[in-house]
């Protein structure tokens, strides 16, 4: 949305992945840098990626194809939800997920909810906001529908019956979603 271009977003986003990528390889292969990578980065980290790949090439690698196929808004979006609705069906989930439902791949019902529903606030606020700045031309009621699918589109990701990172889920599931909710509002 800083006006630059598809092609300069992609490249510049696969050269920062493939720093990362052998970073990676890199602490994974050597205890001592791992230790390093460990003691700077842990506190951000699951302890289950002190010993594999982290979060972060799906990420980028999700930022990627979003950005590399998805229309200028909506591959924002996608970014977005990844951003916000994550991190917050994490936190909840983290804090109150053993007070609810959990689903076969661990997530619960809590966590997937604040997902669904941060997701949601943040399609709302961004569709506002394109709407406002004449970027996009969508009724009131066709931002209320793109919002809610998409928040559950975002939210909902993880839940895909798949051995995929929701990392890299989240982009490319919401974005999809989105993308077609736009063509059906446009036909």
């Amino acid at each position: 949305m800083l006006g630059l271009s598809r092609s300069f977003s992609v490249i510049l986003l696969g050269t920062v992945l493939a720093f990362n990528l052998m970073v990676e390889m890199a602490r994974l292969r050597s205890p001592s840098l791992n230790a390093m990578v460990i003691k700077l980065w842990g506190p951000l980290m699951r302890s289950c990626e002190t010993h594999r790949f982290s979060g972060t090439p799906y990420y980028i690698a999700s930022s990627i194809i979003a950005i590399g196929i998805f229309p200028k808004p909506i591959a924002v979006l996608s970014i977005a939800f990844l951003a916000v609705g994550d991190p917050l069906a994490s936190l909840f989930g983290v804090m109150w997920g053993d007070k609810s439902v959990r689903f076969s791949n661990g997530k619960s019902l809590i966590g997937t909810a604040a997902g669904v529903i941060a997701c949601a606030a943040v399609g709302l606020v961004f569709l506002q906001i394109m709407n406002s700045s004449n970027w996009l031309s969508l009724t009131q009621n066709e931002i209320l529908g793109v919002a809610i699918l998409g928040g559950f589109a975002g939210g909902g990701a993880e839940l895909l019956p798949m051995e995929v990172d929701d990392n890299f889920a989240i982009p490319v599931v919401s974005g999809f979603v989105l993308w077609l909710c736009f063509m059906v509002m446009r036909f």
